[in-house]
């Protein structure tokens, strides 16, 4: 409604002022003014879906001198034929010759100066307008997709602060301390360099391969604690991969994942790997007798594709046959 309307109002005065230059009859009359009006909003609306051709056509991020350019001389041209074929009828309709008229020849001249300067005046408040509205929805965007990975990154911390995690950690480590002190003071260290990766991980968007791994790593060690040496890490991965970007706490819900689908024993130990398939990051672990049916967060992969969505417009794929692999996007 709003657009409407300033497009109805500038269209009318800019039909008032080319009024002002083709006003042959010499005196002031109502209809005439009323048909210029008219005429203005004609070219207003005419110019509108113009833009929104040409916005199609040569975007204003991509193209900003020849969008300019262009909607000025389609602006320029599109409306100059809307006023010649209105004084055709004009003159048509009044009985008068119009191309016989010999004081025609100064008006003219000032509605192409007119047509061009409000056909360049048009434009550049339209780019600005464009601008500002593309720049606003863009910081709202921003905004709101922080707040997304805010409350992504909330749900994976509350996951390392579960309180079912933390009470097998202490039952572990009460049972340590009477066993196996050196054991437990290892125990701690793993566990207290968990909780600070998670803590000061948490503001970041995206760590490296290798930042990952060795909080990765010193899960690895709490799990390991607990079950005995039936859980294997196999790294696989270039250099350059280690330096490319995840999400994180991605590596780890990954590896937690693993352990809390699948019993490990002597016979049948759980061995995860990551290595790299052509541009992806592949965590897969084999399959060993299921878990029995446990409480859970509901975020493990869902939050992980949610999260490489919102930063990196990507998908991870999720293969489930003879072993479990989620092929992960390198982040460069």
């Amino acid at each position: 409604m709003r657009r409407h309307l300033s497009l109805m109002l500038g269209g009318s005065l800019l039909g008032i002022l080319i009024y002002g230059f083709v006003n042959f009859s010499g005196f002031q009359s109502s209809w005439e003014l009323l048909l210029s009006a008219l005429l203005g909003i004609v070219m207003a609306y005419a110019a509108h879906y113009a833009n929104t051709l040409l916005n199609a056509l040569l975007p204003w991020k991509k193209h900003t001198g020849l969008r300019l350019l262009s909607g000025v001389m389609a602006h320029l041209m599109l409306w100059t034929a809307l006023i010649v074929i209105a004084l055709l009828s004009y003159f048509e309709l009044s009985g008068l010759p119009f191309f016989l008229r010999e004081d025609l020849n100064d008006p003219l001249i000032k509605i192409a100066i007119l047509l061009f300067c409000a056909a360049l005046i048009y434009n550049i408040i339209y780019f600005a307008t464009y601008s500002y509205q593309h720049y606003a929805k863009g910081q709202v965007l921003e905004l709101q997709q922080e707040r997304r990975q805010t409350q992504l990154q909330l749900k994976a911390l509350k996951s390392q602060l579960s309180p079912h995690f933390l009470f097998n950690s202490m039952n572990t480590l009460s049972s340590l301390f009477q066993k196996d002190t050196a054991k437990a003071e290892v125990f701690i260290r793993a566990l207290a360099n968990s909780y600070q990766y998670t803590l000061q991980t948490y503001g970041d968007r995206l760590v490296t391969v290798t930042e990952e791994l060795i909080f990765v790593r010193a899960y690895c060690e709490l799990i390991k604690t607990r079950f005995g040496n039936h859980l294997s890490l196999d790294v696989q991965l270039p250099p350059e991969v280690l330096q490319s970007k995840v999400p994180p706490l991605t590596l780890q819900m990954l590896v937690e994942n693993a352990v809390k689908h699948n019993v490990m024993s002597a016979a049948s130990p759980l061995k995860v790997q990551l290595a790299i398939e052509g541009k992806k990051l592949c965590v897969t672990n084999n399959k060993t007798s299921k878990r029995p049916k446990m409480d859970s967060l509901k975020i493990g992969l869902k939050n992980i594709a949610a999260r490489y969505e919102l930063l990196a417009h990507k998908s991870i794929a999720i293969l489930d046959a003879q072993e479990f692999t989620v092929q992960l996007p390198l982040i460069l």
